[in-house]
């Protein structure tokens, strides 16, 4: 039923961070079922350099542009040339159906996920996830029991600058602040500024990361808190995974990089509407503060007090505080 050493395996997944992290299971127990097979992963150009520091993968490949006619035929020759005996698309959307058509009647055996529903925001973690049951039962494959755990990250830190703190600025005690992409659900960023001024006179260094698109969000917020070290669009994921390994705690909204931090075991406090769904956080170290109307409820005091309670502010009489393990 499964690969032998000889054989090709490609794995599909491009449908986003959150979907990435919550994967993470899913992609050893391919492995394991594989042990001597070529494994490749195709996924978002994002998500390749996190995903080549992890151990399920002999070779992680970009999506090309689609619309670009000649990169397409190219890439399509390539997958081609490349034999794959089984294709395990994890993604079921859009760009995995146009691979699908595009390799023509002699493709691959391919097995796939039930399509997940339309995304309801972008870049939320809680944005719905393809359905794996009947992909287990239709490979074979024993169905994870456990939640994503990234830790294998940090041995890809080595001796690399550029994966330590001090290569972003960042010294002594840390929090990470990540906002989300979504302005309708992202803690305004009067909240996050007070927050990050509380963080700095406690002596611990307000970190915002995200996306380039934050950019504007974090200059609100250094307005009111010149203290903040941004982030925005300077720190790919697998640099968050080594910050997240360092800081105290994390603050967040419906930022989908929550799913990567907590995946560390990093612990810290979300700030969400009661309406929105959140079992994406279950087995985590997490506190949700959940309000009936606008996030600005949610005061950075009480944020703040919560973050205490919660034993996560290092006092400076204190060893620095790593993340729960």
């Amino acid at each position: 039923m499964f690969g032998r050493k000889s054989e090709n395996i490609l794995i599909i997944k491009t449908d986003g961070l959150a979907a990435f992290v919550a994967a993470e299971p899913v992609f050893e127990a391919i492995r394991q079922a594989n042990p001597g097979a070529k494994i490749s992963l195709l996924t978002e150009p994002r998500l390749q350099r996190v995903a080549r520091a992890a151990p399920y993968f002999d070779q992680v490949a970009a999506l090309p542009d689609f619309q670009v006619p000649e990169a397409r035929k190219a890439f399509i020759r390539q997958l081609k040339s490349a034999n794959f005996a089984r294709v395990y698309d994890l993604s079921a959307n859009e760009d995995a159906k146009k691979l699908y058509s595009s390799l023509g009647p002699f493709r691959p055996k391919w097995r796939s996920v039930d399509p997940a529903p339309k995304r309801k925001a972008k870049g939320a973690p809680e944005a719905a996830l393809p359905d794996f049951s009947r992909f287990f039962a239709e490979t074979g494959l024993a169905k994870p029991s456990r939640l994503p755990d990234f830790s294998w990250a940090g041995s890809a830190r080595k001796d690399s600058a550029n994966m330590q703190p001090a290569w972003f600025g960042i010294a002594g005690a840390f929090g990470l602040l990540l906002p989300s992409l979504d302005p309708s659900r992202r803690w305004p960023a009067a909240n996050y500024a007070a927050l990050a001024r509380s963080m700095a006179k406690a002596h611990i260094m307000p970190v915002m990361a995200g996306g380039k698109e934050l950019h504007g969000f974090g200059d609100e917020i250094a307005h009111e808190a010149p203290e903040i070290v941004d982030l925005s669009g300077k720190c790919d994921h697998l640099q968050l995974t080594a910050l997240a390994q360092e800081a105290a705690f994390f603050v967040s909204d419906s930022a989908e990089e929550v799913c990567l931090v907590a995946s560390i075991g990093c612990s810290g406090v979300v700030i969400r509407k009661a309406s929105d769904p959140r079992a994406w956080l279950e087995g985590r170290h997490i506190v949700t503060l959940t309000t009936s109307d606008g996030l600005g409820e949610a005061s950075a005091e009480f944020v703040w007090r919560t973050l205490d309670n919660m034993g996560l502010i290092p006092h400076e009489k204190s060893p620095r505080r790593a993340a729960a393990r």
